[in-house]
């Protein structure tokens, strides 16, 4: 029994350590996406965050650019990027809040990474400038 306990515990572990790898690969992988956005704009982002995933190269996702584009029309040139938030979901999905700070504003990234075959890449993302409709409550209010 003492074995079987031992063994689950260490498989946890295991478990928590590679979704916590997942977590800084992914953090990693915005974090330079955020760079190439600040070199070559909105759509070089967006091809950066998809990179690796199964939405790689799929038009209607490198759509997301153009949102982009709307929220630097109001809030000017994007300045630097943070992370807010990372949450691993399972062992090889890592669920990341970022903000994209603007010149006259911030917006919200809500990104979805997943450890596939060909690396870490996105699985989803979106843009919000509302925090309200993507932050959790208790970043808001206490």
């Amino acid at each position: 029994m003492k074995r079987i306990l031992l063994i689950a515990a260490l498989s946890a572990l295991s478990l928590n350590s590679y979704a916590a790898d997942v977590c800084d690969s992914a953090s990693q992988e915005f974090a330079a996406a955020v760079e190439v956005y600040q070199e070559e704009g909105g759509t070089a982002f967006m091809k950066r965050v998809l990179k690796n995933g199964p939405l790689e190269n799929d038009t209607r996702s490198l759509d997301q650019a153009q949102v982009l584009g709307q929220i630097e029309q109001f809030f000017g040139a994007l300045e630097g990027a943070s992370i807010l938030s990372t949450k691993a979901l399972g062992a090889k999905s890592c669920y990341i809040i970022g903000i994209l700070e603007y010149e006259n504003g911030p917006a919200f990234a809500v990104a979805n990474y997943y450890s596939g075959s060909k690396g870490v890449g996105a699985t989803s993302m979106f843009f919000k400038t509302e925090p309200e409709q993507i932050l959790p409550s208790e970043f808001l209010v206490q």
